[in-house]
């Protein structure tokens, strides 16, 4: 699905590819009232700016590191030494696990950077986000959602593997805080990404949309959550598939919906059953893939989505 394991700095092809405009109305831009502080670049506390000099590795030096980090990312992908790319490999997978990563993944995500930084900033968050959860505090958790649907909205007519790894992030960031600090957030995400914005066409708020709901149960899969906690967000993600099959249903149904939203809908589908969904909670789209099977552009993801859905163990009940 576009996603890249390890340290994140090789960005490979993504799942995203350009929609057109679907029956998902509306605007992002109402995110900057709705959420306080979305237009900064920064998480603003001291532990994640490393604004107080110091970190988890010894003093922090940002400004160092947002100096570096673009020369040792060209070094690393247009070098033609292999032994500098390597030097730059290493010093970029220690950049992006250090505490000035939180100060300058955001930098790195500024319109006037190339993919392969706006990239590895997007990747610097997620690995921050995944393994370092408890080093951020409570207070912050809103400040960084708020931070990371701006960045989505931002994107979602960009890079597709930029975009990709935010969805990532962000994923990461509901998984840790479902279901108390973030009770409803799938059904949070599907009602921003509805909400009508000027800035983001239609086209390209659902292609962001399906590409967050689908990555969502696959950072699941992989995630680092205590057993304890697995089962604890499996059971609130099945719940929230309320939030995602209708939307699904809608765009496979819809006669205007071109053959690339229906495949990325499938591969959604496909994504969420795996998270051992009753299969009576899904026995319309199960119908839709079947029905999908006719259509040769759809073939191949309709198979694997009814496989994936009649493999998990309700379906053998």
């Amino acid at each position: 699905m576009g996603r890249t394991g390890g340290n994140g700095l090789a960005p490979h092809g993504c799942s995203c590819r350009a929609r057109r405009q679907t029956a998902i109305h509306g605007p992002l831009s109402q995110l900057t009232c709705q959420f306080p502080g979305l237009r900064d670049g920064f998480v603003p506390l001291p532990l994640l700016t490393g604004a107080t000099g110091q970190g988890q590795n010894g003093p922090a030096r940002p400004r160092a590191h947002l100096q570096l980090s673009p020369q040792a990312l060209h070094q690393l992908y247009y070098d033609p030494s292999i032994e500098n790319k390597n030097l730059a490999q290493k010093w970029l997978m220690q950049a992006q696990v250090s505490p000035q990563a939180w100060h300058f993944s955001w930098l790195l995500l500024n319109m006037d950077k190339v993919p392969e930084i706006q990239y590895f900033g997007a990747s610097a968050l997620h690995i921050k986000i995944s393994r370092y959860w408890n080093d951020i505090p409570a207070d912050q958790y809103e400040s960084l959602k708020s931070q990371l649907f701006a960045q989505i909205a931002r994107f979602a007519g960009g890079s597709k593997i930029v975009l990709t790894r935010l969805c990532v992030a962000l994923a990461s960031l509901a998984l840790s805080m479902m279901p108390e600090a973030w009770p409803c957030a799938v059904a949070d995400m599907v009602r921003m990404f509805q909400a009508e914005d000027t800035n983001v066409d239609g086209r390209a708020r659902c292609l962001a949309l399906l590409e967050l709901l689908t990555v969502l149960p696959e950072e699941f899969q992989t995630s680092r959550l205590p057993q304890y906690r697995k089962g604890q967000v499996r059971s609130v993600l099945a719940q929230e598939c309320g939030s995602v099959f209708p939307l699904l249903g809608q765009l496979l149904q819809q006669q205007d919906s071109p053959g690339f939203i229906k495949q990325k809908v499938l591969k959604c589908f496909s994504s969420w059953v795996q998270l051992e969904i009753p299969l009576m909670d899904c026995e319309s789209l199960i119908q839709a893939a079947f029905a999908s099977l006719q259509d040769p552009e759809l073939f191949d993801t309709a198979v694997e989505a009814i496989v994936n859905a009649i493999s998990q163990p309700d379906a053998q009940r």
